[in-house]
C-alpha cells in the first residue's frame, strides 16, 4: 500500500448561475506527494450541500444528499459484486457509467449519520477529461442518445438482477438510497404555482396546442391535487434503481475528434428513487432529445433501449419471460401517461433562457424560478412539440 499525502489544494466553482441548483460544485485541484517525494496532481469535484436555505428546502437536501453518499458508497459497490460473481465482462460493469469516486461522507464526525456542512462527495473531474453536458437548450442528436439509453438501460437492469437474485441485499444495499425524499411541494408557493403555471400559460400562447388545452388543463389541475413524488409502487417486477431526474444536465458525453459520441457518464444520484424501469426513459426522451430526432427515431430508441436491458439481465441466467417485449411495451404504455406532468413541468428550469438568472446559489432568490420573463422561445417550442408528442400517443 502506497502512503500519500496532500501537499496543497485549490479549489474554483465549478457550474454557472442558472445550470445547476442542488448543490455546489467546485473543482479541486489536489496536489499529492508520497515517501519517496514524488509529486502528483488530481483533478477532482467536490459537492457540497447548498449554501442558500431555499435550495436545501426545494432539493430535501438532508434526505437527498445522504442518498447519494450511500448510492456511491454501499447500493453501487452491491452490483458490481454481483456482477463480478457471475463473471460479467469487465466492459459491462456498472461502475463505469458512473464518475469514480473517490470518497463520501455526510459529516466529519463518523458517528453523525446526518448531513451537516462537512458533508462532501469527491468525484474525478470529468470536464478535463473531455466530458461535456449537452446545451440543455438543444438536447441530444441521435448518436448521443443511444449511448445514453443504453447506459440507462444497463443502470436499470442490473439491480433488477440483484432484487431477483438476492433480495436480502437489495433491501439492505440498493433500497437506502432510493428513499423518498420531498419535491416541489414544499417550495415557497409562489415559486411552486410559477413551475406549476408555467404549462398552461405556455399552452395558451401556442396556437398548435389549443385544440389540446382542455386536456392539458385536465393533467395539471389533479396534478396540483395529487403531487407526482407521490406515485403508486412500480409494477413488478419492473421496480428498479430509478435516477429520477435524468436530463441533460445529469449526464455527460464524451466525443471524439470528429465530435461523435463515445462514453457516457451518469451524474447526480441524490434524487434515485424505487420506481419503474420505463419512467426515466420516458423523461429523458421527452426532456433531452432533440424534438425531431425523437419523433423520427422514438421506436427506434424504444427498442434499443429494450434490448440493452435485456442484454444485460442474461448476464445473470434469469428467466426472461415476465420482461418479454409485450410485457415491456404494457409496461411503457401505463408508466408514460403518469410521466407527462413531470417532463411538462421541469421544462421550466430545463428551458430557461440562458443568462437570465444570474444570481449565485448563495445569493438564489425565489424569483430566480418564479419570475416572468425567464422563459422565450425555447420553452415555447419545446413546450409545442413535446405536448403534441404526447398527444399523438394518447398519452395526454
Amino acid at each position: 500500500m502506497t502512503t500519500l499525502w496532500v501537499d496543497d489544494q485549490e479549489t474554483t466553482l465549478l457550474t454557472a448561475p442558472g445550470e445547476h441548483y442542488g448543490s455546489v460544485m467546485l473543482a479541486l485541484d489536489v496536489k499529492i506527494k508520497n515517501l519517496k517525494g514524488k509529486e502528483d496532481t488530481l483533478n477532482l469535484v467536490a459537492k457540497l450541500i447548498p449554501t442558500n436555505a431555499m435550495l436545501r428546502l426545494a432539493f430535501d437536501i438532508y434526505v437527498t444528499f445522504k442518498k447519494e453518499v450511500i448510492a456511491y458508497t454501499l447500493s453501487i459497490p452491491a452490483l458490481v459484486e454481483l456482477q463480478k460473481e457471475y463473471s460479467v465482462p469487465e466492459e459491462k460493469i456498472i461502475d463505469d457509467i458512473f464518475p469514480k469516486c473517490y470518497g463520501a461522507r455526510v459529516s466529519l464526525d463518523e458517528k453523525k449519520d446526518q448531513v451537516d456542512e462537512d458533508g462532501v462527495l469527491i468525484f474525478e473531474n470529468l470536464k478535463l477529461q473531455g466530458y461535456k453536458t449537452e446545451d440543455r437548450l438543444v438536447g441530444f442528436d441521435l448518436d448521443g442518445a443511444r449511448i445514453v439509453v443504453k447506459d440507462l438501460a444497463k443502470f436499470h437492469a442490473i439491480p433488477i438482477a440483484l432484487k431477483l437474485l438476492k433480495p436480502n441485499d437489495f433491501k439492505e444495499k440498493i433500497l437506502p438510497s432510493l428513499v423518498k425524499n420531498k419535491g416541489l411541494e414544499q417550495l415557497p408557493e409562489e415559486v411552486g404555482r410559477a413551475f406549476h403555471d408555467s404549462i398552461m400559460e405556455g399552452a395558451i400562447e401556442i396556437e398548435e396546442l389549443r385544440p389540446y388545452l382542455g386536456r392539458i388543463q385536465k393533467l395539471v389541475d389533479y396534478a396540483a391535487a395529487n403531487p407526482y413524488v407521490n406515485r403508486p409502487p412500480p409494477n413488478e417486477p419492473w421496480g428498479t434503481m430509478s435516477h429520477s431526474d435524468y436530463w441533460t444536465s445529469n449526464t455527460m458525453l464524451l466525443r471524439d475528434a470528429d465530435g461523435k459520441p463515445i462514453k457516457n457518464k451518469m451524474v447526480d444520484l441524490q434524487l434515485m428513487r424505487y420506481s419503474s424501469a420505463p419512467r426515466d426513459l420516458i423523461f429523458f426522451l421527452f426532456t433531452s432529445v432533440i424534438n425531431t430526432v425523437l419523433e423520427k427515431h422514438y421506436d427506434e430508441l424504444i427498442q434499443l433501449y429494450y434490448n440493452s436491458f435485456v442484454d444485460n439481465l442474461k448476464d445473470f441466467n434469469l428467466d426472461l419471460t415476465p420482461f418479454s417485449w409485450d410485457f415491456f411495451q404494457k409496461e411503457l404504455e401505463e408508466v408514460g401517461p403518469t410521466e407527462v406532468y413531470h417532463v411538462l413541468v421541469m421544462l421550466k428550469p430545463i428551458c430557461t433562457e440562458r443568462g437570465k438568472v444570474q444570481n449565485s446559489l448563495e445569493d438564489f432568490q425565489d424569483s430566480d424560478w418564479s419570475r416572468k420573463d425567464l422563459l422565450g422561445s425555447h420553452h415555447k417550442n419545446k413546450l409545442k412539440d413535446t405536448v403534441l408528442a404526447f398527444v399523438k400517443r394518447n398519452w395526454i
